[in-house]
C-alpha cells in the first residue's frame, strides 16, 4: 500500500515538474532569443517554487542574509538526489550550473539546460579542462556558479558525502570568488537515489547556507584543507538535522 502511494505520488509529482516547464518553454525560448539570462534564472525560481508549492512541500532557505544579490560566488551543496537541482535554483543569487553532459540527453530539457547552463563530461580530460576553463571565466564575468563537488550522486539512501573533487576550490582560489557550503539537508530522504519512489509524507525542504569562505586564507598547495573545511562544514550540519 505504501510503495502504491509513493508510487502514485512521484507520477504525480513528475507530471507537476514537466508540465510546468512545458509551460515555461516559450518564456525560456524568448530569454534565449533575447539573450536575457536574468530572465531564465528567475523563469527557474518561480518553476522551482511553484513545482514545490503543488507538490505540498515547503521550502525553508537559512541564513539568507549571509549572501549579497549582486554577489559572484561559489556554491557547493552535497548531492544525494535528482531533487537537489530544483531546490537549488530558489536561492536569493542568480547562478549557473556546471553538471554533467547527461543531463543534455533529456529531451527539450536538456536542449535548454545546455543553453543556460554549463557542462562537462568528466570521462574526457579535454572536456573537463575546457568546463574548468568556461566556469572561470563566468566567474570573471560575475557569474555565481553551483557546482556539486562530489562530482555526481555517490550515496544511497544515506547522508554521508563522497569524496570532495578539487575543481570547485581551484577556481575559488583562482578568481577569489568566495566558495558557500550548502547544506541540502532533506532531499536524500524525499527521493533517495536508490530506485525508490517519492517519501510523500516528508512536509518540509531545507537549505542551509554557510557563511562564504575567503579563499585568499587558501593556496593550491592547501587545497586539501580548503576541501576538509567546507566537508566537515556541510556534514556536520546533515548529522545535527538529521539525528
Amino acid at each position: 500500500m505504501i510503495n502504491a502511494l509513493r508510487r502514485s505520488y512521484l507520477f504525480y509529482s513528475s507530471v507537476v515538474f514537466f508540465g510546468l516547464f512545458i509551460l515555461l518553454i516559450p518564456f525560456f525560448s524568448l530569454a534565449i532569443l533575447f539573450n536575457l539570462p536574468t530572465f531564465a534564472v528567475s523563469l527557474n525560481r518561480y518553476w522551482g517554487k511553484l513545482f514545490y508549492t503543488l507538490i505540498g512541500i515547503t521550502t525553508v532557505v537559512e541564513n539568507k542574509h549571509y549572501l549579497d544579490k549582486k554577489g559572484t560566488y561559489i556554491f557547493c551543496p552535497n548531492h544525494f538526489s535528482f531533487l537537489d537541482i530544483t531546490l537549488m535554483p530558489i536561492l536569493p543569487v542568480p547562478f549557473k550550473f556546471v553538471g554533467k553532459v547527461s543531463i543534455t540527453n533529456i529531451p527539450v530539457f536538456g536542449y535548454f539546460y545546455k543553453k543556460f547552463h554549463i557542462t562537462v563530461d568528466r570521462e574526457k580530460l579535454k572536456d573537463r579542462y575546457a568546463t574548468y576553463q568556461k566556469s572561470v571565466e563566468a566567474l570573471r564575468k560575475g557569474y555565481s556558479l553551483t557546482i556539486f563537488p562530489e562530482g555526481g550522486i555517490h550515496a544511497s539512501h544515506s547522508t554521508i558525502m563522497g569524496r570532495f573533487k578539487e575543481g570547485p576550490f581551484r577556481m575559488a582560489i583562482e578568481t577569489g570568488a568566495c566558495l558557500v557550503p550548502i547544506t541540502l539537508a532533506d532531499n536524500w530522504y524525499i527521493l533517495p537515489d536508490d530506485g525508490k519512489f517519492l517519501m510523500f509524507w516528508k512536509r518540509k525542504n531545507r537549505l542551509i547556507i554557510h557563511e562564504p569562505i575567503d579563499p585568499s586564507n587558501y593556496s593550491l598547495s592547501g587545497i586539501k584543507d580548503f576541501q576538509s573545511h567546507v566537508r566537515n562544514q556541510i556534514q556536520q550540519e546533515l548529522d545535527r538535522l538529521n539525528a
